[in-house]
């Protein structure tokens, strides 16, 4: 598998420069847009350094990793304790026995985001690719911030997921999301702890060595409970004293709740457009889906909204790259848009069962509006939308959107 396809499996979450599909594109905006040019840079790095490497370490966006931008951190002074080697160091040393191999860190100098690690971990069963992060997120902790939610499973196979809330206000989310139909065949399983003063320390694992084929173990290494004491553990604190965010402004800004999405998109569409937000309670932030029918033609909507996506860097700039070999228009409200039909694969992109909306809008917030035919967002089938690719395009360029 190309590095760069294999990188977008790991992150999953989604790489928002080169989407394979309109699901690559949601999954970034929804909860990984903004960091992945970050990413992808470190990457680049790691890949250097490590050829088989594919690193995952995520920061929350200002993703949505929709409406976001790296974390804004400030370094008040230095720790020259904190460096790539500390963190690997302190990962291996939270692992149960095993063999440690095509390590890569980065300390408290790190130009992009916080201190990360990467190794792969072999228990004797087979090795783990295993990428930790750290990064700050905004406060107020609430429903609305970026990875304190399970998420949607209508938009990405899982196995289950849980949410626990510490005594002292922490939250911790497990997530164990399966292969997609169509995607890489790795399963991943992610641990995301957010303190109750907004550090976040994440670790992504996967049942395969580099992040793609070939697989080298049925499951992920690390349990549940070894992922949580992985994450929670007080080892990481030393990090969070030279890694620290202005008071002033928030590394993550808040994502808009899926009731506030859903209720934007009904004001959106025309009365005569049937539309149901189906019975399962939606919580991930900056993301919902519905279901339309015109003329008994049903298809899903998956939306993810991003305020200030990338507000940090040339959003304009970043955004129309996205466009290569797609339709890309300007509106006359001052919104880019572009437009695309997708197949089952790349490869084979007739015939079309996904077509995608994404906008940019005046003050920096990215829509993303994906339609298919069939239950989920991985589950497309051929024939006629309900919504055509105008239609998609109004509602997406809409100002009503912006924040």
């Amino acid at each position: 598998m190309p590095f760069d396809n294999a990188f977008s499996e790991l992150l999953r979450d989604a790489a928002d420069l080169a989407p394979d599909t309109p699901g690559d594109v949601l999954a970034d905006a929804g909860e990984r847009l903004g960091r992945s040019r970050v990413l992808r840079r470190r990457a680049a790095t790691a890949a250097g350094a490590c050829a088989a490497l594919a690193l995952a370490g995520l920061f929350s966006v200002a993703i949505q990793p929709g409406g976001v931008t790296a974390p804004a951190a400030s370094r008040p002074r230095t720790n020259p304790a904190i460096t790539g080697q500390f963190m690997i160091d302190t990962l291996t040393s939270l692992l149960p026995p095993g063999r440690i191999d095509d390590t890569y860190g980065e300390g408290s100098s790190a130009p992009q985001g916080g201190p990360m690690a990467h190794v792969a971990y072999d228990d004797g069963h087979g090795a783990s690719a295993i990428t930790l992060s750290t990064d700050w997120v905004a406060l107020p902790i609430s429903a609305g911030t970026q990875g304190t939610q399970c998420p949607d499973p209508t938009e990405r196979p899982t196995e289950g997921c849980t949410r626990t809330v510490g005594t002292d206000g922490s939250i911790l989310v497990i997530e164990k999301f399966k292969p997609e139909p169509g995607g890489g065949p790795t399963s991943t399983w992610t641990a995301i702890w957010t303190g109750p003063d907004g550090r976040r320390v994440r670790l992504d694992e996967m049942n395969s060595r580099t992040a793609g084929p070939p697989l080298t173990r049925a499951e992920p290494a690390l349990s549940a409970d070894q992922l949580a004491a992985v994450v929670s553990s007080p080892a990481w604190n030393p990090v969070f004293e030279v890694f620290t965010t202005s008071t002033n402004t928030p590394a993550s800004p808040q994502l808009p709740l899926p009731s506030a999405i859903l209720s934007t998109a009904d004001s959106l569409l025309p009365s005569g457009i049937q539309r149901d937000h189906g019975s399962a309670p939606q919580t991930t932030p900056g993301m919902a889906h519905l279901t339309v029918t015109v003329d008994g033609r049903t298809s899903l909507l998956s939306i993810s909204v991003t305020p200030h996506w990338m507000k940090d860097h040339n959003p304009r700039s970043l955004f129309n790259n996205l466009a290569t070999g797609q339709q890309l228009t300007h509106t006359q409200n001052g919104a880019d848009v572009i437009t695309s039909t997708y197949g089952t694969t790349k490869s084979s992109p007739t015939p079309p069962v996904r077509w995608l909306a994404d906008a940019l809008l005046p003050d920096g917030t990215r829509v993303s509006i994906s339609e298919n035919n069939g239950t989920t967002g991985y589950d497309a089938q051929p024939g006629t939308p309900a919504l055509t690719l105008d239609q998609l395009t109004t509602l997406a360029t809409a100002p009503a959107w912006q924040q």
